[in-house]
């Protein structure tokens, strides 16, 4: 009989996370779900804010303890602040950054050396496309998932030697509560609404991600083309950098 794979999930309460965990139960895995509020779905459940280290780095020891491995990692959890940058709150903003990019700093710090080790394994990040196309009112979210997406990119390089697989998902608006945030109150009739995928369409893509390692995988929205216009914005990128190396 083969052996369950061990996968954490976080922000598996509601959204992505969710559709995730359900997908990878349906595949046979054992699913580690956290969350800030009480998944409800998953092997094993933890009720915990991801932004503080030390308790990520104790759920991951613990799951060690009781399973012995990990072998996939989805770096999930995230929520969005909309507004003018003049006008949203610090504070916030500090804890998103914290919530989207160093928690899964955190989380991979902590799963990696093993997987490492064993010379097997997967780290899966939800981005999004606003890495690679910042949003005007969304800017440290867009910030966050930019840095999001440098890590993720260099880890993917850095990991190949280990056989140990590091994608990026990049979906773009998803029926999920992101807009449930105070902040989106005055954002009516927005591209989230209008365009938005179903979650489980994006919990596909993260399959995907765990079977191949393809470095970085697109979730099109209903507007179907805009993975396009993300490459096009990567290419005159890559042109704008190539310019200015020139230059200076």
């Amino acid at each position: 009989m083969e052996e369950r794979k061990i996968a954490i999930v976080t922000g598996a309460s509601k959204g992505i996370g969710k559709a995730t965990v359900i997908k990878l139960k349906q595949l046979g895995y054992t699913v580690i779900s956290i969350s800030r509020s009480q998944p409800d779905v998953g092997d094993v459940k933890y009720q915990i804010d991801v932004s503080n280290k030390d308790e990520d780095f104790r759920v991951v020891k613990e799951v060690k303890e009781k399973f012995g491995k990990i072998d996939v990692l989805v770096n999930n959890a995230g929520f969005g602040v909309y507004g003018s940058f003049l006008e949203t709150s610090l504070e916030e903003e500090e804890y998103m950054v914290r919530t989207l990019f160093l928690a899964p700093i955190y989380f991979t710090k902590a799963v990696l050396p093993d997987m490492v080790k064993r010379r097997e394994g997967a780290i899966v990040n939800i981005v999004s496309e606003a890495a690679y196309v910042a949003s005007p009112k969304l800017i440290v979210y867009s910030a966050s998932k930019a840095a999001l997406a440098h890590f993720t990119n260099a880890l993917w390089a850095e990991m190949r030697k280990y056989n140990v697989k590091v994608s990026g998902v990049y979906p773009g608006p998803v029926k999920t509560n992101f807009t449930s945030h105070p902040s989106f109150k005055n954002a009516k009739n927005t591209i989230f609404d209008k365009y938005a995928v179903e979650p489980e369409k994006v919990a596909n893509a993260v399959v995907k991600a765990i079977r191949s390692g393809k470095r970085e995988i697109y979730v099109s929205s209903r507007l179907i083309i805009d993975p396009y216009f993300l490459k096009l914005a990567m290419a005159m990128q890559n042109l704008t950098y190539y310019i200015i190396s020139k230059i200076f």
